[in-house]
């Protein structure tokens, strides 16, 4: 016994923290299984939560009247008011919308797009006429711990996500509870059951076979209970409505290295998949700072992880991985993850083996796309990314990036619009190099000042100029000695961050191969800005948000 206990501390002692022993090979080794491919599901025209899918791919395969030849023919067809409550120390008024189709309601057979507001507002709205067909009202009794900052506004921001089979949407409020409604009226659908910390600073849900994730980040909630949040990824089990069941895995402890990024969980072969903020970076001891991570199913411990090599440089200049988010994707043989970060290196990654024996290798890691400051803020890549396939099959990824592209980075982009000073869509082709993908620069597009997260349907790429102020802590507060001058108040800042627009806010249409602008919005929404959105094509039309609380729809002539 002896014996076997000095060799089971030698091995731990000479691996990373989370190395597992494992059993001697047998004598005649099976063959490996074969590897299951990623199933993204059938295409439908739907928009059933962020960014489409579950495996967050930004694409919707299912839809078909907005096309390269149709796009350009799009017209604003009305605009709705969801709620008044915006105010400054709110970043996002509204979560972005989701979308079901032809959902049959006491009023007939309609496509119906939905919102929570910072009121704890629930919205069903019908995409046809913008008219509201139910709403309904969560108000918090609680009180929050901490006062409204612009970090942490004590409101609601993560992004429903719909079971169409159920008929059910799934939100949660700023209590902190997981709530369902029946997609026709709106009733109660699922006992409401705690989920997050109250005043959580959550992100977008996600349903995979009948457990609804979320996720949790920077500390944001607390109770009197639990007055410090940690990192957390969140699983309820909705099998039965009227006793949802919860598991928890957290990332860190306190603040530092939780999950963040509006993707909020990505679905794929080794579980639910996160990126995770800047913190210590020490799995044996549970935190988990700058990494990629696989979690289990119902969020039952940590399958895999990924952290890069230089990790400790991204987490001193705050460039972590939060900001972009993974999606995943098939290609070839492989199942592929995607992210990229603040630092706006895109990172391609074995979905099924995350970051190889030693945890740090990545099947291809780019050079630096933009942020040649390597700034916290106001550059690189502030969004999710989006993916898909073009009528020969090649898969195509696409980049939102905040600021100039990098003068140190690929080639120049075959095709490009006019110079990037504020931001643009990137987007490559992957490619096969020696049975590993790597990317190809295509295009970059026009000026975008800033650009939203794009999403791909019909051939076209869409994405928003925000109009947003990007600038989190203005560079004239700092004396030559880098130390902040005393009086500045962040939160003071912020009614020019984010209510006064730096642009016209405008939706774009542009060519997936080409990226040559195929149609715009114009001045419909000129004097609005919005932050952490995407716009949603489904059912034939285009929706998006603002942060004056407004819906907005653009399709075809009816």
């Amino acid at each position: 016994m002896k014996r076997i206990s000095l060799v089971v501390l030698a091995a731990l002692a000479a691996g990373p923290a989370w190395a597992q022993l494992a059993p001697p090979p047998p004598t005649h080794p099976e063959p490996p299984p074969a590897l299951k491919l990623i199933d993204p599901g059938p295409a439908v025209p739907d928009w059933l939560s962020y960014n489409y899918d579950r495996e967050r791919t930004g694409w919707n395969r299912g839809e078909t009247a907005l096309t390269a030849k149709t796009v350009g023919k799009m017209k604003l067809l009305w605009s709705t008011q969801l709620t008044t409550a915006s105010r400054a120390l709110v970043l996002s008024t509204l979560t972005a919308p989701v979308v079901a189709a032809g959902v049959s309601t006491p009023d007939g057979t309609k496509d119906l797009v939905f919102s929570v507001g910072i009121d704890d507002m629930l919205s069903a709205v019908d995409g046809a006429s913008g008219k509201i067909v139910w709403q309904k009202s969560f108000p918090n009794p609680l009180k929050a711990l901490r006062p409204p900052s612009i970090s942490c506004s004590n409101t609601e921001q993560a992004t429903p996500a719909i079971d169409k089979a159920r008929g059910v949407i799934y939100f949660t409020t700023s209590d902190g509870k997981l709530r369902g409604a029946h997609l026709a009226d709106g009733s109660e659908a699922l006992t409401p059951t705690d989920m997050v910390q109250p005043f959580s600073r959550n992100w977008s849900l996600n349903v995979v076979d009948n457990v609804v994730y979320t996720t949790a980040a920077r500390g944001c909630g607390g109770s009197a209970a639990q007055p410090v949040e940690y990192g957390t990824v969140a699983a309820m089990d909705v099998s039965d409505p009227a006793r949802p069941s919860l598991s928890r895995f957290y990332t860190g402890k306190g603040r530092p290295a939780g999950p963040w990024g509006a993707t909020g969980v990505a679905w794929g072969p080794q579980g639910a998949y996160v990126t995770t903020a800047d913190g210590p970076n020490n799995p044996g001891s549970g935190i988990y700072g700058d990494m990629v991570l696989a979690v289990r199913p119902h969020a039952w411990g940590l399958n895999d992880s990924f952290t890069p090599t230089h990790w400790r440089y991204v987490n001193a200049r705050d460039l972590d991985f939060g900001s972009g988010g993974p999606l995943l994707f098939s290609f070839g043989k492989r199942n592929i993850v995607a992210t990229a970060s603040k630092e706006s290196v895109i990172y391609l990654l074995d979905a099924d083996n995350l970051g190889g024996v030693d945890h740090m290798t990545a099947l291809y890691q780019s050079p630096r796309m933009g942020n040649d400051i390597q700034d916290f803020q106001a550059e690189g890549v502030w969004g999710s990314l989006a993916t898909s396939l073009d009528d020969k099959g090649q898969r195509w990824l696409y980049l939102p990036m905040w600021g100039a592209p990098a003068k140190t980075g690929p080639a120049k982009f075959p095709l490009s619009y006019g110079d990037v000073t504020n931001g643009s869509i990137m987007a490559f082709t992957v490619v096969d190099n020696n049975g590993k993908p790597t990317l190809q620069p295509q295009w970059v597009s026009r000026d975008l000042n800033m650009a939203s997260p794009p999403v791909v349907a019909g051939g076209v790429v869409y994405a928003l100029q925000t109009a947003e102020s990007t600038v989190q802590v203005p560079k004239n507060i700092f004396n030559a000695d880098g130390s902040r001058k005393p009086g500045f108040d962040p939160d003071q800042n912020a009614s020019n961050r984010i209510m006064v627009p730096h642009a016209a806010m405008t939706l774009f249409a542009f060519d997936a191969t080409t990226g040559k602008e195929l149609w715009s919005s114009k001045k419909a929404m000129d004097t609005n800005t919005v932050h952490f959105t995407q716009p949603v094509v489904a059912a034939g039309k285009l929706f998006v948000v603002d942060h004056a609380g407004h819906l907005w729809a653009f399709g075809l002539n009816r």
